[in-house]
């Protein structure tokens, strides 16, 4: 089998000869985002093309008002030691909104300091923004699945509307608004479902496919928000999404971390096909054996080797969390090893490349590749 029959079969829980390893965000593809990695990346790089299988991403675009609609803004900039503070002035018809993100001159993550919505009238002068169906070119999509060919899978990006909100919003307010404004949080919810469908809508009929991904579910699970809140906020709404998709015969990759186990079985009800990455104690509550057993019939389990034991752990350690992952996930089919998050750091220690290869090897030893 190539990489990409191994992953479709993995998300469709069909036999498969070798179990796929996914390297998350090491784009081995790349060439301009190998080119510009510090050279500790290197034996990481050369190991994924060896034997990972790849998933590249793309975008529908629209931003977080999803709308085709020219955006009135403007930008600033400012240095600010090992940041650079960008801030965005969007002028709508009610007023005008700010926000700024710290972005690290050192390859750290960034960080939001400032959203647009920070009271319910900033919510409405953001909804003042003329809606325009969101229309991209989808012709980059095909050209990436071109270019990934049999090494993977490329996966549409589909917006989860309760996450769009929190780009807004950020997820204090959005938190506080479930409580204190709950049926305008449900409106906006509603409006941002109508522009998601839209959107996918114009995917599917461009041929898009057959994988789309989402990734915001996160911002509505414990102990931001509880099991009625993810019920009300994402499984009621993604639903119909799972509809659109199902009827048109694609597939669905969901990426949540955090706690899941009260909400588990509810990613089956939305229809996923694959889930990301399944995190267990301490940073989750979910141990893969228990996912395995709850959902593995149903939902392809993508994990859940946690970053940061890449980052910090002894070797040996996680060589022995990795053969205990691929125990588990491999009998019955619908799995594919894969770390619980990217590579975060501009320089890879000597402990954390070792780490990778490790797990990569460990992998390929016990039937991936």
């Amino acid at each position: 089998m190539t990489h990409h029959e191994r992953m479709m079969a993995a998300f469709r829980i069909e036999d498969v000869d070798r179990f796929p390893i996914h390297v998350r965000g090491v784009r081995a593809w790349d060439e301009q985002w190998c080119a510009t990695r510090h050279e500790s990346y290197r034996p990481i790089i050369e190991a994924v093309a060896k034997h990972g299988s790849y998933e590249a991403g793309f975008s529908l675009g629209g931003g977080p008002l999803l709308t085709g609609h020219p955006l009135d803004v403007e930008t600033s900039s400012e240095d600010d030691g090992d940041w650079t503070i960008s801030r965005v002035s969007l002028h709508t018809r009610e007023g005008t909104l700010t926000s700024a993100r710290k972005n690290s001159t050192r390859g750290l993550p960034g960080l939001q300091v400032e959203y647009f919505v920070k009271t319910l009238d900033d919510l409405d002068a953001a909804l003042s923004v003329p809606w325009e169906p969101v229309r991209r070119d989808p012709a980059p999509f095909f050209a990436l699945q071109e270019e990934i060919g049999d090494r993977g899978i490329v996966m549409c990006a589909i917006p989860t509307p309760i996450y769009q909100l929190a780009l807004l919003t950020g997820s204090d307010n959005l938190a506080v608004w479930t409580i204190t404004d709950r049926e305008r949080i449900n409106e906006v919810v509603d409006i941002l479902l109508e522009r998601t469908l839209a959107m996918l809508d114009y995917a599917i009929e461009a041929g898009i496919g057959p994988v789309f991904a989402s990734s915001g579910e996160e911002f509505m699970t414990p102990p931001l928000a509880g099991p009625r809140d993810f019920r009300e906020f994402v499984v009621k709404p993604g639903l119909q999404i799972r509809d659109r998709l199902q009827a048109a015969g694609k597939l669905r990759h969901i990426h949540c971390h955090g706690p899941l186990n009260n909400i588990l079985e509810d990613f089956a009800e939305l229809g996923a096909n694959c889930l990301h990455p399944i995190e267990g104690p301490p940073l989750g509550d979910v141990p893969f054996e228990d996912a395995k057993r709850r959902i593995g019939d149903r939902v392809c389990l993508e994990g859940n080797i946690q970053i940061g034991d890449l980052y910090h752990d002894p070797t040996d350690v996680v060589i022995e969390k990795v053969k205990r992952t691929i125990e588990v996930g491999v009998p019955g089919g619908g799995f594919i090893l894969c770390p619980t998050a990217s590579p975060h750091t501009a320089e890879l220690t000597p402990l954390t490349v070792r780490n990778y290869l490790a797990m990569i090897e460990t992998a390929v030893e016990m039937g991936g590749g």
